[in-house]
This record gives structure tokens, sequence and C-alpha cells, in this order.
């Protein structure tokens, strides 16, 4: 039998589960929507994570690619100062050869500038030897200062010297002879020697031979005209 008790709990359940009865599909759409929902994020998740995954991947490739692509200039850049490199290492090198050759020109033009240079101071100092050699056959030495220096060379000139050998006091007018007395006279004082005086002593008596026949000239006229003179009167 079914007890007062049973029953009333069984009166009392019976809205329940008529109200679970009513609220059953109600909770059942809810439950579906929330696995649907959590199924939804799920794939959202997932695909955010493929497209996270993609687009780092993505940024990979493209950094990569750039980095390639800097790579690529940086070598490019690299080829072409290489290139520019070669090219100036190549006109450096030329440029010092014509320099080595311009410094070696311009050294053998000035050895040949002071061969030349050296030539000409030599022609130059042979010539002025050449000069002083003859010169020196005038110049007085201790072989021919006695010779050189004789009063003569003061007193005379060389004409004069080479013509008095010759000199014939008889022969010589007056003038002469005071000529020579005043070239005794324009002696410096002290140099009389006795060669001097042997001169002093010539042209004295030179200026009294001329003297003398002077006089005896003018005698010998006189008694001419004295002895002329009867002759005309026994004429007369």
């Amino acid at each position: 039998m079914i007890s007062r008790t049973g029953l009333s709990a069984a009166a009392q359940s019976r809205p329940v589960a008529r109200a679970l009865s009513t609220v059953a599909p109600e909770t059942y759409s809810f439950v579906q929507s929330r696995v649907a929902y959590r199924n939804e994020i799920a794939s959202l998740r997932k695909e955010f994570i493929e497209e996270e995954k993609r687009r780092r991947e993505k940024l990979a490739r493209d950094a990569e690619a750039q980095r390639q692509k800097i790579m690529k200039a940086k070598a490019a850049r690299l080829e072409i100062k290489r290139q520019q490199q070669a090219i100036r290492a190549k006109e450096v090198a030329r440029e010092k050869a014509i320099h080595d050759e311009n410094v070696a020109k311009y050294f053998e033009e000035k050895v040949v500038v002071r061969q030349e240079r050296n030539a000409e101071v030599e022609r130059r100092r042979e010539a002025l030897v050449a000069s002083l050699r003859q010169q020196s056959t005038k110049w007085t030495d201790q072989d021919n200062y006695t010779e050189k220096l004789k009063e003569d060379v003061f007193i005379y000139s060389p004409q004069q010297i080479s013509t008095r050998g010759s000199f014939d006091p008889s022969s010589a007018s007056g003038s002469a002879v005071s000529w020579l007395e005043k070239l005794q006279r324009m002696k410096p004082a002290g140099m009389q020697t006795s060669h001097d005086e042997a001169a002093a002593s010539a042209v004295a008596s030179a200026a009294d031979g001329l003297d003398i026949f002077s006089a005896s000239s003018h005698v010998v006229n006189e008694e001419d005209v004295v002895d002329a003179s009867p002759s005309k009167k026994d004429n007369e």
C-alpha cells in the first residue's frame, strides 16, 4: 500500500515533474547553444592561431626576403665598390708610373744640367788657367825679379828701354839731355844708387860734351869769319 506520506510526496512531486517537463527543452537548447558556442570559440581560436601562424610565417618570409634584398643590395654595392677600387688601383698605378717617369726624367735632366754646368765651369777654369799661364810669362818671380825690377823699368817705357842701347849722347840735342835730367830728378827720394850715380855722371858728361862741342863749333865759326875778313880786304 502506498502510504499517505508517499501520496503526498507524489502529489507534491507531480507539479515539479510537470515543470521540469516544460523546462527541459529550453535547458536542452541552452546546453546545445553553449556547446555550439564553445565549439565556435574553439574553431575561432584555432583559426586565430592558424592565422597568427600564417601571419608570423609571412612576416618571417617578408623579413627573410627583405634581408635577402638588403644582402643582395649590399653585395651589389660591395661589387661596385670592389670594381671602383680595382679601377682606382689601376689609375693609381698608372699615375705612380707617370710620376716615377717624371721624377726619373727630372733627375736625368738635372744630371744633364749639372754635367753641362760642370763642363762650363771646367771650360771657364781651363780658360782662366790658360790665361793665367799666358800671363805668368810676364810675372815677376825669383828668377827674373832682378831683371823685372830694374830702375829702368820705373823710369823709362819699354820702347825707351829698347832704344836706350842705341842712344848716342853726342847726337842728342840739348832738349833730349834736359829731358833725361828731368827723368833723373823725378826719381823718388832715397833711390840713389851707384847705377843712378853712373847714369847721372853719364848724362852730365853727355851734356858737357854737347856744350864743349857747341862752344868749339862757335869758336871755329868765329875764326872762319876772322880769316875770311882779311881775304876780303885783299880782294878789294
